[in-house]
This record gives C-alpha cells, structure tokens and sequence, in this order.
C-alpha cells in the first residue's frame, strides 16, 4: 500500500526540481558493497564488478533511486535459488556518456510473453505469480527512472535468467 501511494505521488516536474547533483559512481559503489552482503546472507553468489575510472555527477533523488535499487535486488534474490548467482555491474561507457548499472541473475527468468508488460502496473508475470506481491515494484522502477531522464532495459530467458539494465546520462 505503502507502494502504491508512493506512486501515485510521484510527480516529475516536482521531484526534478528537488533533484541534488551528486556521485551517483559513489552511490552506486556504496549500494552494491550492501547488496553484496546481503546476498551472501541469502546464500547467493554475489560477482561485483564495478569499474568507475572517473567519478561523475548527475542529479538525482537519492531516496527514489535507492529504492531502485532495492527493487532490482530484491527481485533477484526473490527469483534464485541458494547458490545461484547475482552479478552487479557498473561502468562508464565514455562513448555514449552514460554511467551504466546492470543486474543479472542466473535464476528462474521470465518467460517472453510477459517481457513486454512487467513494467506495467499491477502486472505479474506467469513465473511471479506464486510469489507475494501485487506487481506494483517495476511499475515504480520505470517511473522513477524514467522522471529522471535515464534509460531502463530488461532482457531474460526462462530458466536461465534476467539481467536489467540502467543507463544513466551524464554532461
């Protein structure tokens, strides 16, 4: 409930002004370091591969993209099994300017029927739905990824695994 109230909160133009110019490199190196800690505690494989040259600066709601984050995390470790493996990947790519974030799981994946909906309100997957929940997280993932102007791409094959990519524009 908490969720879905946050989402119906969100408004764009209201969060974009509130924005702070920070180091998301630093945010992100910080946040994988936890995820990687908590993985282990779930009995996960944790590869963190994390390789920022630079630090780089973009503006962005600290709050909204740790939770993100968290959303991203909690799915793979949801959808694993133990001893399964949970890769964290983070660079800059020079050429396209953009800090990019990547979050791939070896587990149960997501069938190719449902790949188009899951960023859908309230749209669970076939391979969710014996899972709690009400498919409000990804819905609230894109929406804050897309009000801070980034790029969110999943891609997934059932009983092999799914890996989301952010891409994050930086000046």
């Amino acid at each position: 409930i908490d969720t879905l109230i946050s989402f119906t909160r969100l408004n764009s133009t209201e969060i974009r002004q509130a924005m702070k110019t920070q180091s998301i490199t630093s945010f992100i190196s910080e946040i994988t370091r936890e995820e990687a800690t908590i993985g282990n505690v779930f009995k996960r494989n944790i590869v963190v591969k994390v390789d920022f040259e630079k630090e780089v600066l973009v503006p962005f709601d600290k709050q909204l993209v740790t939770r993100v984050f968290e959303n991203l995390f909690n799915n793979a470790l949801r959808y694993t099994r133990d001893n399964d493996t949970i890769t964290l990947e983070a660079y800059i790519d020079n050429e396209k300017r953009n800090v990019i974030y990547k979050i791939e799981d070896t587990g149960i994946g997501i069938e190719e029927k449902d790949l188009n909906n899951i960023f859908e309100l309230f749209y669970r997957g076939t391979n969710s739905r014996l899972e709690e929940g009400m498919g409000i997280g990804l819905s609230v993932v894109k929406n804050i990824i897309e009000t801070h102007q980034w790029k969110i791409n999943v891609e997934s094959k059932k009983d092999e695994g799914t890996c989301f990519t952010i891409e994050i524009p930086f000046k």
